[in-house]
């Protein structure tokens, strides 16, 4: 396998045929279109060359984002993969930084199988055990196709989807639509389905459809929240909160950098910590900004008393 190549490519000019085992999920890309206005492109994009053309392997969010953004260029990494490869590697670098779902893991598993593979050999490949391939493979195989169809264009989202799989493929497209138009995340239609599965009285399962909101807010009652500084405005309440979030994770993140991972987990983690670096750039930034301006009217209200 020859060296990968860096290229400066046009958005629109690279293929995405790879795409079919991907689940776009708008949030993501908005907040990856979000990331690309304020830092530019970090890291670059990965494509395999198909009969003179780009295909993309990795980085599908980056190129939407581009696009809407009106880039004419991306910074491209040209491997020179096989079809089986191609897989493999796609697993292999979205393993690494968790951006890819159960789900769409099983999509590339069985695309793996899909060109004669046995379970082991893929397990082989990707250094995992044959039920690891096969519990994955078995989410798809246990999701009804409709549902399949509708991730990948990006209508359901594959965590609410993985919540329906304990469900008969029927009863999947009913809460799956019920999902939809209630707009519950995961976790809801989670609750939703347990509500679901431990009752067979069918007037509480059409209630269940006909109102799941109302059920949830019934049989889950949020609790209420620890109340906020009263001499806060309610953006700087939720800023508060945050902040006291962040001086918890704070120190057990210092605590595992040091001393720094070893070089193999290093060369792994490197991308997310490079953005997480960035990002803490920025946030040092504008908090030095707010300190310095309450630093300065406090001086200033000192030095007006007589």
């Amino acid at each position: 396998m020859s060296a990968p190549v860096i290229a400066l490519v046009a958005p629109a000019s690279l293929m995405t045929t790879l795409a079919r085992v991907r689940c776009p999920q708008p949030a993501a890309l908005e907040r990856m279109q979000r990331s690309l206005q304020q830092h530019g492109q970090i890291l670059p994009v990965i494509a395999v060359r198909r009969a003179g053309s780009l295909d993309l392997l990795d980085g599908f969010k980056r190129r939407a984002g581009s696009l809407a953004l009106g880039w004419t260029e991306l910074a491209v990494r040209v491997m020179e993969l096989d079809e089986t490869a191609q897989w493999v590697a796609m697993l292999q670098l979205n393993l690494a930084t968790r951006s890819i779902t159960v789900l769409e893991e099983a999509l590339v598993l069985r695309e793996l199988a899909g060109r004669g593979l046995s379970q082991v050999e893929i397990g082989a490949l990707l250094s995992r055990h044959k039920a690891w391939v096969s519990r994955r493979i078995g989410l798809v195989e246990r999701l009804h196709p409709e549902l399949v169809e509708q991730m990948k264009r990006g209508l359901l989202h594959p965590g609410v989807a993985r919540r329906l799989l304990g469900l008969p493929q029927g009863n999947q497209l009913e809460l799956a639509a019920m999902a939809l138009s209630a707009r519950l995340g995961p976790r809801d239609t989670e609750r939703l389905v347990g509500l679901w599965q431990r009752t067979q009285d069918p007037e509480i399962r059409r209630y269940l459809l006909g109102h799941p909101r109302q059920a949830l807010a019934q049989a889950y009652p949020k609790p209420q929240p620890a109340p906020g500084d009263p001499r806060l405005s309610p953006p700087s309440q939720k800023l508060a909160r945050l902040l006291a979030l962040l001086e918890d994770v704070t120190p057990r993140l210092l605590r595992l950098l040091c001393p720094p991972p070893p070089e193999a987990d290093r060369a792994i983690l490197r991308p997310r910590l490079a953005m997480v670096q960035t990002l803490a750039l920025e946030l040092a930034t504008r908090l030095g900004s707010c300190t310095s301006d309450a630093d300065a009217a406090a001086s200033a209200a000192r030095a007006a008393i007589p």
